[in-house]
């Protein structure tokens, strides 16, 4: 049996125009995504590995941060919920 840790935050984190990238993503085939992306009824379910070479290229700045702070929590997963909590230590952007 295998379990996994995710954070939850809010959509606030991410631009709108980010959004919208994620959710085109989402609808690709997982070899074309640059992150793999899971779109939610709320939000996004991303997960926190690096991502590295070509595909970081087309990555919105503020996606890393957020994708290592995850990492220093010791989670495997971001879940993006438009009723998720804001953080601190994240930038949020007006929708």
């Amino acid at each position: 049996m295998e379990f996994g840790k995710y954070l939850v935050l809010s959509t606030a984190h991410v631009r709108c125009s980010t959004g919208e990238l994620l959710d085109g993503w989402a609808k690709l085939s997982a070899t074309e995504q640059p992150l793999a992306v899971s779109s939610t009824y709320y939000g996004w379910f991303i997960p926190t590995r690096p991502v590295e070479g070509e595909p970081a290229k087309s990555l919105p700045a503020e996606l890393p941060p957020i994708l290592a702070f995850a990492r220093k929590l010791g989670c495997d997963h971001v879940l993006f919920d438009s009723d998720g909590p804001t953080i601190a230590e994240l930038t949020e952007f007006p929708w």
